[in-house]
């Protein structure tokens, strides 16, 4: 078997385990009480949670679209813009379909805090699938090019932004702890592979 094909069979592999545990489950152990610990730890989400969400949708995702798009290119050339346009494009035009085919319900107001009225299914999330296409791929080709100060920063910065995007659908009730970690280790399984095969590692 071909090198370049064992990552993304990998990547196969991690996305059929995940997407069959959350179509079996609404929540997994663990869920309530993670999520009620992010709450309380941060009760005051306006501040915080709530600009963070809103960096997924229009008109920020364009700014934040730009920039990845412009970071990749600066740490690694053609390729990795080329990394960053197909995975923007892909999030941007199939991301939220996905959800349909795991049919995993919202968090319920019985059980954690909701804040505003979420929709739709709970899994992939919408926004953990934005943030790591953008700051999730910048943090892979970071770590696969020669470290500068640059990419360093790049790593650090791009990392903590996809944490924090997690928390802040925590936070807000939006989705449960094992949505955002889930939704993050899916999408970032298909990254990896494709850098390997796009990036030589320096």
């Amino acid at each position: 078997m071909s090198g370049a094909v064992k990552p993304f069979l990998l990547a196969g592999l991690v996305t059929a385990l995940v997407g069959a545990g959350v179509a079996m489950a609404p929540y997994f152990a663990g869920d309530i009480a993670a999520a009620r610990v992010v709450q309380s730890a941060a009760p005051n989400h306006g501040w915080w949670a709530t600009p963070i969400s809103r960096l997924a949708p229009a008109p920020a995702k364009y700014y934040v679209m730009g920039i990845a798009a412009i970071l990749a290119w600066a740490l690694a050339g053609v390729r990795g813009l080329l990394l960053a346009v197909v995975f923007i494009a892909l999030e941007q035009y199939g991301a939220e379909s996905t959800k349909a085919w795991f049919g995993r319900p919202r968090p319920s107001r019985e059980l954690i805090a909701v804040v505003g009225t979420p929709s739709g299914f709970s899994f992939p999330s919408t926004t953990i699938t934005f943030f790591s296409v953008t700051f999730g791929l910048l943090s892979v080709v970071a770590a696969r090019v020669r470290k500068t100060p640059l990419a360093i920063g790049v790593l650090v910065a791009a990392s903590v932004m996809l944490a924090l995007g997690g928390l802040a659908r925590v936070a807000l009730g939006a989705h449960w702890p094992s949505d955002v970690i889930l939704t993050a280790v899916v999408c970032l399984s298909w990254i990896w592979a494709a850098s390997r095969f796009v990036l030589r590692r320096a």
